[in-house]
């Protein structure tokens, strides 16, 4: 929206956009003012009007349309799992019944609020990662309302996310292993399918789900690469896994296997193709289902309590995976093509291991001088 004079006429006039119930973008143009505070004041009548003529629904009808179309909007099924859950457990209760036009952005700030000072049913607040995780849904609601032409503008985009202090019941930074953690820990597995499937999380860095989707055609036991393309997950409308894309484009990629993991996977290779019915398609952890989630945590509880070692979670191997690459010096670019990051991310995944670096660095400059 705008105001600009008709140098034609020497009046005054505005114009710009907005979007029908239909979704299609209606430009519009008035002329004839004679000062360009009439146009602006004009301008302003016109787009209330034109707010108070658009029809309106209730979030929770909006909720359904959202999900009745999810097909169309082009959206991963776990994030239509995820605004699902979100949405019956945090948001529904108190803004189901209300209008759309309830939702400005004076309104959700306050009941952002409103929601940081309540408490969840085990007694504890909601942390600012929730609270933003909330507000993410939200925002994927209000920008289908924009495009159905029910809203003019998606007020989340007005609010920044919450950047609140780490209090005494956030999580915890996640746990790693150093390289000796690992190889004794190692050193106590006696199943070989788990020795491999432990060495390949913490020699990759690859994402669990993103183990879990790799199948034997996705590896090149002759060149040493791995193409990670794809993950799996049980974030589905029917709770039963899937295979789909991965978490971002440049989770796509190709990664080196060092000499040790390549042994074990051509030994593994070559007993899985003697198997009756063995195919390409076959995933490398499991067979003709992939490994889940519940068994690996399983089995690592298991060897962690024989080994002794820190508790960690399946996670934690990425996790470790990075902080050996980044301490030792190996470029950024290096690594975040690695792991599906850009440099930017990485250092801001892993802040904490670049910030006890720079203090390494500063305890070697003292002794040199």
């Amino acid at each position: 929206m705008a105001q600009q004079k008709d140098t034609k006429r020497g009046t005054w006039m505005f114009y710009g956009s907005c979007k029908d119930i239909t979704g299609k973008t209606q430009r519009y143009c008035r002329r004839g003012f004679k000062t360009k505070k009439e146009a602006k004041e004009a301008e302003h009548a016109f787009r209330l009007e034109m707010a108070s003529s658009r029809p309106t629904i209730t979030l929770n009808e909006l909720r359904h349309l959202y999900r009745s179309n999810s097909g169309s909007l082009e959206i991963k099924e776990s994030t239509l799992v995820t605004d699902i859950s979100t949405y019956k457990v945090h948001i529904e209760e108190d803004l189901g019944q209300l209008p759309l036009t309830t939702f400005t952005v004076p309104f959700l700030d306050n009941w952002r609020t409103h929601i940081s000072k309540k408490k969840k049913k085990n007694g504890e607040p909601y942390s600012p990662r929730m609270i933003n995780k909330i507000m993410e849904t939200l925002s994927r609601y209000f920008a289908y309302a924009v495009r159905l032409g029910y809203m003019e503008y998606n007020p989340c985009h007005s609010l920044p996310a919450i950047k609140g202090s780490r209090g005494p019941n956030a999580k915890k930074r996640p746990v790693f292993w150093e390289q000796s953690t690992f190889n004794y820990f190692l050193s106590c597995v006696d199943d070989p399918y788990w020795y491999d499937v432990f060495l390949f999380l913490f020699g990759t860095g690859c994402r669990e789900g993103e183990m879990f989707a790799l199948q034997w055609a996705d590896i090149d036991l002759g060149s040493g690469k791995a193409h990670i393309s794809k993950t799996i997950t049980s974030k589905t409308t029917t709770g039963k896994w899937t295979i789909t894309s991965p978490k971002t484009e440049r989770s796509d990629r190709y990664i080196d296997l060092q000499d040790a993991l390549l042994v074990r996977l051509r030994a593994r290779f070559s007993a899985e193709k003697k198997k009756d019915g063995f195919s390409s398609s076959w995933f490398v952890f499991g067979h003709l289902a992939p490994l889940s989630r519940t068994q690996l945590a399983r089995f690592l509880d298991k060897y962690i309590e024989l080994s002794g070692v820190p508790r960690i979670t399946p996670h934690g191997f990425r996790h470790s995976h990075a902080t050996l690459l980044i301490r030792s010096g190996i470029d950024d670019q290096l690594i975040a093509d690695r792991l599906g990051h850009t440099p930017a991310e990485l250092r801001k995944t892993y802040a904490h291991i670049y910030a006890d670096s720079r203090k390494e660095m500063i305890q070697k400059l003292n002794e040199i001088f």
